[in-house]
């Protein structure tokens, strides 16, 4: 349904500036990546191989032939593959160069004299890494791509109106880098500094030769030629059976084992949580920097378009003849400029006066005409000249990168108050919520269907490959070692297969009979006429209560109170408010059965097995 945009003021559009028209909006969209480049596909891809590579990964003991020292090499590894995970979601231009360097590293230091399933799990991180470069700037090019259709489509540059403001972007991001740099870069030295010193006291040190009398939980008990007890740590004193014989170095009170050097891992560690977030932040920094510098430097293309904002926050740009607003090109967040002498000189009272403002003023969802100033691409930066609430013309600048909408969301154009579903809303507001949710939905005839949506899959994947790899060290020493109270808490990680398989797997599909429910182990049916209540609970859960009593429930979905904070609407969520809807108002129900294929199977049988396959291997190695 059209409705008509609040104008804006043609004093505030610069001289020959065209309407972006939906067919060239279209093919601005149309430019956008591949569907194989999403991010989810290429993170999902080396979470899998490295967690895979990491498990089949054989450890060999400390010895004094084979000494457990220092690993930089495995900590450049483990940082470039944590530190992936992020930039092939939200850096491509980092991952052009983080990709091929961990894929150098695996190659020279990983392949060479691995066993046969070794190589074959590190050839996979390799793959991986090809495929999430491909993906990375498969990207690239279609910002590219993106931006030379805008610039065709808008003919005319212009330079940006004032006020536009102090250049802010990327300040926090370069400051908080460096100093979480810096913080690296002293871990290296202080790491070095350790190693340095323990060869220095090696060197001076005088070798003994003792037997292993018994082993604590860090250290191990000794027993000299000269009949002396002594207790060294030991970082590793699994490696050490009973009976064994070490070599021990003692200089005055300092004293190892000669099969443990100085291991730095406590300094590595503070390496990859501080230099990793730096890194990124530094890459953040300077692109923000250099895509709002190139707002300034030179006349921009500018297009007319639509914009609204919803209760999120988040500003929504549409084609200049989208009147309805039903197809949004893409989204960004945005903030009002000023001038440097526009900033109140009470901050106190400024700030005051704008909470009055937000108390008193409501979000305005309403479509407004628009100019778009920027090269435009996903990731870029805008400067829109726009309407406030009262119809004045207002300059909007982003402060975060332009991001294309995901697939099936939307702009959240309702208040929040209304679709909340607590205990103390009134029956007059749920109703309203409910007809306010029946109102988004279009009556297709064939079966709907509700899952796990690509956050969910990866973290059930993630679970799965913790419970597997976690049950096969503690069988693998229930094997060799006997029984250990130590060993409950990783026997313990067989609960949460449960968990993972909901993740991974879970489903509901809403056909003209009912709802079939697929959760871990079973598939239930409950007809409509059974069908009471969907509801998502405050711990997390989604309930589906029928007439009789009786509850179909997963559990472990989310976090409620965080969503909300957040503003999320996850797919377990978005399903209990649409079936609501569905039950609420039964010619919005599908017309037509679904088929046993679509209900899917239950996952929990066959990860039971996987993990029980797993744990076979490593017993058996």
């Amino acid at each position: 349904m059209s409705e008509t945009p609040v104008p804006i003021p043609s004093g505030s559009v610069p001289a020959g500036t065209p309407a972006w028209s939906s067919t060239d909006a279209a093919s601005w969209a149309q430019a956008g990546p591949a569907p194989w480049a999403q991010p989810m596909w290429s993170v999902s891809a080396l979470l899998v191989s490295v967690v895979w590579a990491i498990a089949v990964e054989p450890v060999p003991p400390c010895s004094d032939a084979a000494p457990c020292g220092p690993d930089w090499g495995g900590m450049a590894e483990m940082g470039l593959a944590v530190g992936l995970l992020f930039w092939l979601a939200r850096l491509p231009e980092l991952t052009l160069i983080a990709a091929p360097a961990l894929a150098a590293i695996v190659a020279w230091g990983e392949l060479p004299g691995a066993g046969r399933m070794s190589q074959a799990a590190n050839v996979a991180v390799i793959g991986a890494l090809a495929f999430g470069w491909a993906a990375a700037r498969e990207r690239l090019a279609a910002r590219s791509g993106q931006r030379r259709i805008a610039e065709r489509a808008a003919g005319v540059r212009h330079r940006l109106p004032e006020p536009v403001g102090p250049l802010a972007r990327g300040r926090l991001p370069l400051a908080a880098g460096l100093v979480l740099c810096a913080v690296a870069a002293v871990a290296v030295l202080l790491g070095l500094s350790g190693i340095r010193a323990d060869e220095q006291h090696a060197a001076r040190s005088v070798q003994a030769t003792a037997q292993v009398i018994s082993r604590g939980e860090e250290s191990v008990q000794v027993r000299t030629d000269d009949e002396r007890r002594i207790t060294v740590d030991a970082f590793y004193p699994e490696d050490y059976r009973v009976g064994s014989t070490v070599t021990v170095l003692e200089d005055g009170s300092w004293r190892r084992l000669v099969a443990e050097p100085y291991d730095a891992f406590g300094w590595q560690l503070l390496v990859l949580v501080a230099g990793l977030p730096g890194l990124s932040l530094l890459m953040v920094g300077v692109l923000a920097r250099r895509r709002a510098a190139a707002l300034r430097r030179a006349p921009v293309p500018a297009l007319r378009v639509l914009e609204r904002t919803d209760h999120e926050g988040r500003t929504w740009v549409y084609a200049a003849d989208d009147t309805a607003g039903r197809t949004a090109l893409f989204s960004c967040l945005c903030t009002t400029t000023l001038r440097e002498d526009d900033e109140p000189a009470d901050r106190t009272e400024a700030e005051g006066q704008h909470e009055h403002e937000v108390e008193d003023c409501s979000v305005d969802t309403r479509l407004h005409e628009a100019v778009l100033l920027g090269a435009l691409y996903e990731g870029g930066e805008l400067v829109l000249i726009t309407t406030d609430h009262a119809g004045d013309p207002i300059v909007l600048r982003t402060v975060g990168p332009v991001r294309l909408p995901r697939t099936g969301k939307e702009p959240l154009l309702d208040a929040p108050g209304v679709t909340d579903t607590d205990s103390d809303t009134t029956e007059p507001e749920k109703q309203a919520w409910t007809d306010r949710i029946a109102a988004t939905l279009t009556p297709t005839g064939r079966p709907v269907r509700w899952g796990p949506g690509p956050v969910s899959r990866t973290a059930g994947l993630a679970l799965t490959a913790g419970v597997a790899t976690g049950l096969s060290l503690a069988a693998q020493d229930l094997a060799t070692d006997g029984f250990d109270w130590g060993l409950l808490p990783f026997l313990g990680l067989s609960i949460l297969i449960n968990l993972a398989a909901i993740l991974l797997n879970w489903r509901v599909i809403a056909d003209s009979t009912g709802l079939w429910l697929t959760g871990a182990w079973t598939v239930r049916h409950v007809p409509w006429e059974q069908l009471r209540a969907a509801k998502y609970t405050d711990e997390g859960g989604v309930e589906i209560h029928r007439s009789d009593g009786d509850a179909w429930r997963l559990t472990g979905m989310g976090e409620r109170r965080l969503e909300r904070r957040l503003r999320l609407r996850p797919s377990y969520a978005r399903m209990t408010e649409e079936v609501t809807a569905l039950h609420a108002h039964p010619q919005l129900r599908p017309t037509e059965p679904s088929t046993p294929r679509e209900h899917g199977l239950p996952l929990g049988p066959f990860l039971l097995l996987l993990v029980g396959l797993a744990i076979t291997v490593a017993v058996t190695r």
